[in-house]
């Protein structure tokens, strides 16, 4: 088996663990769930990506351009940190779906103080790293042209939720923290 698949298989299965821990954490229960689409959509996009990366890396001959993949490692790698921190500074908040739970705080640790979504951020991060690292063009393509829209549509709907839910707390976040810390509101 080549180097570079051995190498990769070796870091997606340690990402993989990593994550399954970040996702086995749960924040507390009986949350108002305000949004039922956005989930199960990104959830199905995000592996789309996943799997379509893997089926164009190892379906066609696995040549792969080293910088571009080095490049890839270090933003999916990013990515993965970055979540690792987002799950913990939510704490008692965290969950997957959105939903506003009995004294809902607006959380401004972690990298929230930088980002109002860097968990999102950090998602885009991991899959286009994924795409880099397998040198999987067209899946980058398809995270670009559809995931993204997807992600915008959840940070949107998030967004509303939040600010209808905790009110001026949330509005005077939003003021003095942007989105995914670039410009985009």
């Amino acid at each position: 088996m080549h180097l570079f698949t051995i190498f990769f298989l070796i870091y997606f299965a340690t990402v993989t663990i990593i994550k399954a821990s970040v996702f086995r954490i749960h924040g507390e229960g009986g949350g108002n769930l305000r949004d039922n689409w956005t989930f199960p959509t990104t959830f199905a996009s995000y592996l789309v990506v996943v799997m379509g990366s893997l089926a164009e890396f190892f379906l066609r001959n696995p040549q792969v351009n080293l910088w571009v993949s080095l490049l890839g490692y270090l933003l999916a790698t990013a990515g993965v940190v970055i979540t690792r921190r987002c799950v913990f500074a939510l704490g008692r908040w965290w969950s997957v779906r959105i939903e506003t739970k009995k004294d809902h705080q607006v959380v401004r640790e972690g990298p929230y103080r930088v980002s109002r979504h860097p968990y999102y951020l950090a998602t885009l991060l991991e899959l286009g790293g994924l795409c880099l690292i397998l040198n999987s063009y067209r899946t980058f393509l398809y995270l670009a042209l559809i995931h993204l829209p997807l992600v915008v549509a959840r940070i949107t709907s998030e967004e509303r939720i939040l600010t209808a839910s905790l009110g001026t707390p949330y509005l005077e976040y939003k003021r003095s923290v942007r989105v995914l810390p670039f410009p985009c509101d």
